[in-house]
């Protein structure tokens, strides 16, 4: 950890606690091989993928129905690699201007993948130049891994913290990237152009601490943000995003982050506990365009720090096990885990 590149020395020793109170995971025994840190996955008959990657760190999953694989980010290599449901971990993208990866988005009708950039100092990337000041986003070709466009984002707004965090596209291939560390949405148009889609100071973040996070984009006009330091929901309407609300959900939510629709009147909404007991994943619905929901499930992930959802064919939700409270406190993971959360 780069401690001295933090303006954020608060969060981090918050985020050290929380992680002190699980131990980092031990070498495991690769299943396939025997052989311990093999980078190998396996699927168990409780319907989980078990991936042996030294410290990989994977924030952001997406599915790519095409190639039948999952695709992983990575915020200590900056790269994108991909997980077929028998197969080994892949390394697939690994782009020398991108530090760390955060949020994935699949862009189907463009077949393109939608990468949300960032850098918390942690990354084998990581420079004084980009630490805590970057917010990007980069698109790559979905099937060849070729590189499109990456825009900084950031620069729009120099002076500020920045943490590009997730992402997600509308109709037309415009892509909406949540800023963690400042409350900002920024709009990046199919050509690579950038801008501010919403700015308000009511959205900063909490002193040290990840604000605006996980945003999903529903077709009849909104986006859908979670904000994980007042753990709410929020939705935006795309014509009038100052017109914005918070969701009423009928439960407390727990440091909300990855958002992932199911249909435009079920969402799933990743908590990740900082790596607590209470890491869950919610599914809610709504009957009136997002202004209120009912809980119609939930699955308990226990302390492993659950960042994000992926939607398979078919319905199948499945969910990242990311152990950043081990990475936050400077320790070391061997075993990354995709979990069905049906």
């Amino acid at each position: 950890m780069k401690a001295s590149l933090s303006p954020y020395p608060l969060l981090l020793a918050l985020l050290m606690v929380f992680g002190a109170a699980c131990s980092p995971d031990e070498e495991q025994e690769d299943p396939l091989s025997g052989q311990a840190g093999a980078n190998h996955s396996q699927k168990w008959a409780s319907g989980e993928l078990s991936i042996m990657r030294e410290n990989l760190y994977p924030e952001g999953l997406e599915y790519d129905r095409h190639m039948k694989r999952f695709l992983l980010s990575s915020i200590t290599q900056g790269s994108i690699g991909f997980v077929e449901e028998y197969g080994s971990y892949m390394e697939w993208i690994n782009d020398p201007d991108i530090p760390s990866t955060i949020g994935l988005h699949i862009d189907l009708p463009r077949k393109r993948l939608l990468v949300a950039v960032s850098d918390l100092g942690l990354s084998k990337k990581s420079s004084e130049t980009t630490a805590y000041m970057l917010a990007g986003l980069a698109a790559y070709d979905l099937r060849s891994g070729e590189r499109l466009f990456f825009i900084r984002m950031d620069e729009l707004l120099p002076g500020l913290p920045h943490f590009a965090n997730d992402v997600t596209v509308d109709q037309r291939g415009n892509a909406y990237v949540t800023d963690s560390f400042t409350g900002v949405i920024y709009k990046v148009d199919v050509e690579g152009e950038a801008s501010i889609f919403y700015q308000d100071a009511a959205l900063n973040p909490a002193p040290d601490n990840f604000g605006l996070n996980g945003i999903e984009y529903d077709p009849r006009g909104y986006l859908l943000v979670s904000k994980l330091d007042e753990n709410k929901l929020l939705r935006f309407p795309l014509n009038n995003p100052s017109a914005y609300t918070e969701i009423e959900v009928p439960v407390a939510l727990n440091s909300p982050d990855g958002l992932t629709l199911t249909s435009n009147k079920e969402l799933v909404v990743v908590n990740n506990a900082f790596g607590g007991e209470q890491g869950s994943v919610l599914r809610l619905r709504s009957r009136d365009g997002w202004k209120t929901t009912e809980v119609v499930g939930q699955f308990a992930t226990g302390p492993v720090f659950p960042t994000t959802a992926a939607l398979r064919p078919g319905g199948d939700v499945f969910v990242v096990y990311a152990y950043l409270h081990v990475l936050l406190s400077g320790g070391s993971q061997s075993r990354f885990q995709i979990a069905e959360a049906n």
